[in-house]
């Protein structure tokens, strides 16, 4: 319990645990609604559903930000719009250029943004 304890006051750790849980849910919401969506509007649903819970959930979680959600929104909608712009570019192309599925292609396309909005988040996003 003291070890889970001490390991929850790391933010990378809080990061993994709550971006890993924001991913999840949203690759959840991809998958389905491309079921009933092309994939590039399942993207941008999934994405606009994700940003409305990741925002509140990254600000108190994981950066614990103090400062006024409105000084903070802004800049995390633009780290978050960053790896939007990623997805964006970058699931269209292993789609059509490289024949991946698109849930697929989203994976590794999330995978490689997720360092970088990290960084962004932390530098950025919640620095004060």
């Amino acid at each position: 319990m003291a070890l889970a304890q001490a390991a929850l006051q790391r933010q990378e750790i809080r990061y993994l645990l709550v971006a890993g849980t924001t991913t999840l849910t949203y690759l959840g919401m991809f998958a389905a609604f491309l079921a009933v969506l092309p994939y590039m509007w399942a993207l941008l649903v999934a994405h606009a559903c994700a940003i409305s819970v990741a925002f509140p959930v990254y600000r108190r979680l994981v950066f614990r930000s103090t400062a006024p959600w409105q000084r903070d929104l802004p800049r995390f909608v633009s780290v978050w719009g960053g790896g939007f712009v990623a997805g964006l570019v970058g699931t269209p192309a292993l789609v059509e250029l490289a024949g991946m599925h698109p849930l697929a292609a989203q994976v590794l396309t999330v995978a490689v943004v997720a360092v970088a909005s990290y960084l962004g988040h932390r530098f950025f996003s919640f620095r004060h």
